[in-house]
């Protein structure tokens, strides 16, 4: 199989979605989006970005459960920030290092948004589904 390169123009979407905080954006177009970088990273073929593939499937998992975990989600999520930090400090183009730290910064930021938000009694708990007609803003 061909490996395929992660592009600057790959990741704009991509930190479209986090500028706007995830946690306003629609649950499915988290799940897809999540869900296509899985599958492009596989692609690649590039065992460093491996495990990043791996905690993008068990986060498409999160999204997609009949009750979401708002704490386990912002847990990955910070997890995935600092994987995606540390692939972009290690001798990648430029321009897509520096979209890599930015979108580093903002799954940390988004995740521990999150965590905050499980804690208030106000945010979705594992016994609500966020539903995705919450679309983005």
């Amino acid at each position: 199989m061909a490996e395929e390169r992660i592009t600057s123009k790959d990741l704009s979407g991509l930190l479209e979605l986090f500028r706007g905080r995830v946690y306003r954006a629609s649950i499915q177009r988290a799940i897809e989006e999540v869900g296509g970088w899985r599958r492009k990273l596989e692609a690649t073929g590039d065992p460093n970005l491996a495990p990043i593939a791996e905690n993008l499937g068990e986060l498409e998992a999160l999204l997609a459960a009949d009750h979401l975990d708002v704490d386990a989600v912002g847990s990955l999520m910070s997890e995935l920030g600092e994987q995606t930090v540390r692939v972009g400090g290690s001798g990648v183009p430029e321009a897509v290092d520096e979209k890599l730290q930015r979108l580093g910064g903002l799954l940390d930021a988004d995740g521990r948004m999150l965590r905050i938000l499980a804690g208030r009694e106000d945010a979705p708990s594992g016994d609500e589904r966020v539903r995705p007609e919450r679309g983005s803003q």
